[in-house]
Formats: C-alpha cells, sequence, structure tokens
C-alpha cells in the first residue's frame, strides 16, 4: 500500500508521472452531482432549481451551456468554469451559497464516495496502464490531489488504486503547490523527465508545460485552455502518449 508521504520526500531518481485524481482517476459525475446538490441544499427552492438546472446542463455540453443561461453573471460562471467541480462551486457562490456550506459539501462529498450508493470507479484503462508501468518500474508514479489527507487513502482503497501509486500527495494546493513540487523534482534533472497527467489545465497542465515539462490533458469539455503534449477528451486516448513518453523517458 503506498503512503500518504511528504512532498519534500524524493526517494529515488526516476521519471515522474504525477497524476491528478477527480476528473481523471475516475470521471463518474455521481460525486460532483451530490456536491452541487447538497450545497444547493442550502438555497431557497427557485435558487435551488435553477443552479442545478445549470449545473446539470454544464455536465451535458460544458462552456456551451453558457447560451442556456438568462443572465450574463450565469454565463460568465459557465464560460470560466474549467471542470464540473468548479460549475458546481461557481454557481454555488452565484446563487448565495457561501465558503462554508461549499467546504462542508465538499467533506459530506468525500464521505458520499466511500458508500456503496455512490456509484464512482476507476478507469479501467488507466487501472491497466499503471499496473503495466508499475511492473516495469520505470517511472516513479505520483497521485497529487488539492483534497486534503482526511479520508483519502480509504477512498484510494475502495476504488483499488491504491497499489498503483509510490507516492500520494495530498493537499497539493495546485497550481501554486504543483509548481513549487515540480520544481523541487526538477532541480537537477531534465525537465523531459516529469510527465503531468490531468483535466484541468491550470492546475495540472501548465505548470508542466510552463518548464519544459511533459503533460497530457483530459479536455472532456472542449475547453482547449492550452497545449500539452497530448490532448484528449478522454483518457483512454491519453494513455498512448502516457506510456510513449514513459518508454522513451524511462530508457
Amino acid at each position: 500500500m503506498a503512503d500518504l508521504i511528504s512532498p519534500g520526500s524524493s526517494p529515488d531518481r526516476r521519471p515522474i508521472l504525477v497524476v491528478d485524481f477527480d476528473g481523471t482517476v475516475y470521471r463518474d459525475d455521481d460525486p460532483v452531482r451530490f456536491y452541487a446538490e447538497h450545497a444547493a441544499a442550502t438555497l431557497p427552492a427557485p435558487a435551488r432549481a435553477r443552479m442545478l438546472e445549470l449545473f446539470e446542463a454544464y455536465l451535458a455540453g460544458g462552456v456551451a451551456a453558457a447560451a442556456s443561461a438568462d443572465d450574463e453573471a450565469a454565463a460568465a460562471v459557465l464560460r470560466s468554469s474549467v471542470d464540473a467541480w468548479g460549475a458546481a462551486a461557481g454557481l454555488g457562490a452565484l446563487h448565495g451559497v457561501d465558503n462554508p456550506a461549499l467546504e462542508a459539501a465538499f467533506a459530506a462529498c468525500r464521505a458520499f464516495m466511500l458508500t456503496p450508493q455512490c456509484a464512482v470507479a476507476a478507469v479501467p484503462a488507466l487501472v491497466e496502464a499503471f499496473e503495466k508501468l508499475r511492473g516495469d518500474g520505470r517511472v516513479r508514479i505520483v497521485l497529487a490531489t488539492n483534497s486534503p489527507a482526511e479520508g483519502l487513502a480509504p477512498l484510494l482503497d475502495r476504488l483499488g488504486v491504491t497499489g498503483l501509486f509510490d507516492e500520494v500527495f495530498p493537499g497539493a494546493a495546485k497550481p501554486e503547490g504543483l509548481r513549487r513540487w515540480i520544481a523541487a523534482r526538477l532541480a537537477q534533472r531534465p525537465a523531459g523527465e516529469l510527465f503531468s497527467l490531468g483535466d484541468h489545465y491550470f492546475n495540472e497542465i501548465e505548470p508542466a508545460m510552463a518548464v519544459g515539462g511533459r503533460a497530457g490533458y483530459i479536455d472532456r469539455f472542449g475547453r482547449a485552455d492550452g497545449p500539452a503534449t497530448v490532448t484528449a477528451a478522454a483518457v483512454e486516448d491519453v494513455l498512448p502518449g502516457v506510456l510513449a513518453w514513459a518508454h522513451a523517458a524511462g530508457n
């Protein structure tokens, strides 16, 4: 079982694959839908219904959902939302959900994800690819998430992915925290020895690309927020690029 260890640790010199969690290791919408619904529960009925209507439109159509908004403020939130979590938080704030309520909704969501009622599973193709990489031993696989350490280990166990990671970096404070983490890892090695995989361009892709690293951008909502080594709407179509990098960097 991988340990939750300090981001300052540097146990080996293998090339590093740093991986996002939400929207990357799994992509089911049950968790983020629960988050949105829990946050919206604090609102009056009309505002709650409108918030959730806009949120479902985002899940279905991404930034194109802005066209269905009946006011510019809602449209602006949808256009600026990089992922579904951001859309839920932004729409919640727009409709009057305060930060403590959003934080409580996220904590409740993480608890919900540990229950059988939550339909969530790791992406099979990602699990298969990472099992191959772990078997080859050519790269070090690190899970980096903004989620706190509390409750994360049992969630990884529930998804059956604990053994896929050499290191887990919780509370990563992306993007700035990941920038610092990457800088420390690349202090005395070529930038091409790091690959970042994720679905949030500014949190996970840009920090690697900015220093000459490699990155795989899962652009589910067609945002095209910037360049990456490989970009696709689904992780299955990004993984060949990950494996090609691992083969080249690990030799």
